[in-house]
């Protein structure tokens, strides 16, 4: 029996939320992709020529570039680089996150044993590194549609680009807004919230925590799932075990059994569920699982790139992040193993042994 939404299995499509240094991150009309030698990290551009040398450390998931910068160490605190490997913000901080909505988190930790830092005030700075809102959160988690995620005393709220809480801090989960909506947790019940704060969603459904995408979200009922509208509809009415967190390029992955296949923007199967996991197309290829290895489909359901890999990402920018390594999960940990090859198939990069 098909399981509720918080506890169903993964597809690979759900693997796209955050994908951070596997997938390339455009910036300043060019795509980067993050290598690592001897644990640093540096970027290469499409054509595999290394733009910046890679010495730098930040996140253990990893360096990413969003709005033309990325926080990376810089001694015993954060700093910003541009897409040319230049120092553009110094900090003071102990922590930097990404920048949303030209604001960026960053923290500072009130408890300090030797080098172990804990008990982070978090807020906000702006592309000149002024600090904008004051360090008062214990969580912050990016801006989108102008409003930010922060969790006071456990619970999670929202505030707009001043600081001001605008949506108070009930919630036991919040994601980010997409479309005017965000989905939210009230106890175990994954709702709708609107930017007042108000639940408007249908609360007969289940709904899967990836919000809306070109008018339609996920969501489930009696057991299967389908694809809703804004005014609460099923567009593509439930019949499948499981579907995608959204459609790409006009499909979206969708389980039928123990199979993946996908279909288009009405519900109708355009490739028929043959894989054993799938995720998203993009470059007008899709990674597929068959018999345990992952190679690429095009949009007929054809094998472009025979499955060899043990793990592969979609393609972005051109270049598509895979390995061959048995012990490589989708973890940063073991990012050092992951190369990058073109829509031929052809290897771009290789990564160090």
């Amino acid at each position: 029996m098909f399981q509720p939404a918080a506890a169903r299995p993964k597809l690979a499509a759900d693997y796209t939320i955050d994908q951070s240094t596997q997938v390339p991150t455009t910036a300043a009309n060019r795509s980067l992709f993050s290598i690592v030698r001897n644990d640093r990290t540096g970027f290469i551009d499409s054509t595999g020529n290394v733009v910046i040398p890679p010495e730098f450390s930040g996140w253990y998931t990893g360096i990413r570039f969003d709005e033309g910068l990325a926080p990376v160490t810089l001694g015993h605190h954060w700093g910003y680089i541009d897409t040319t490997g230049r120092v553009v913000i110094r900090t003071r901080f102990d922590s930097a996150g990404s920048f949303s909505e030209g604001l960026a988190p960053v923290g500072i930790a009130t408890k300090r044993d030797g080098n172990a830092l804990d008990d982070f005030q978090y807020g906000y700075i702006n592309r000149s590194g002024k600090l904008v809102i004051k360090l008062q959160f214990k969580e912050t988690h990016g801006f989108s549609e102008g409003l930010g995620r922060i969790v006071v005393d456990g619970k999670w709220g929202f505030i707009d680009t001043t600081g001001k809480i605008v949506i108070e801090p009930k919630f036991r989960m919040a994601y980010w807004f997409s479309e005017g909506l965000a989905l939210v947790s009230i106890g175990d019940t994954m709702v709708y919230i609107d930017h007042a704060g108000r639940v408007v969603s249908n609360p007969e459904y289940e709904y899967w925590p990836t919000g809306f995408s070109g008018g339609l979200a996920a969501a489930g009922k009696d057991g299967e799932w389908g694809y809703i509208s804004k005014d609460w509809k099923f567009v593509i009415e439930p019949q499948f075990d499981q579907v995608a967190e959204r459609f790409s390029e006009g499909l979206a992955v969708v389980r039928v059994g123990n199979k993946c296949g996908y279909i288009d923007r009405s519900g109708k199967m355009i490739i028929s569920p043959l894989f054993d996991n799938a995720s998203y197309f993009s470059n007008g290829l899709a990674p597929v699982q068959i018999d345990k290895r992952y190679g690429y489909i095009n949009k007929n359901g054809e094998v472009v790139i025979k499955p060899v890999f043990v793990e592969a990402y979609p393609f972005k920018g051109g270049l598509a992040a895979v390995t061959s390594n048995e012990n490589v999960n989708r973890v940063q940990c073991c990012w050092p193993h992951w190369d990058y090859i073109d829509t031929s198939g052809r290897y771009i990069w290789k990564a160090e042994k």
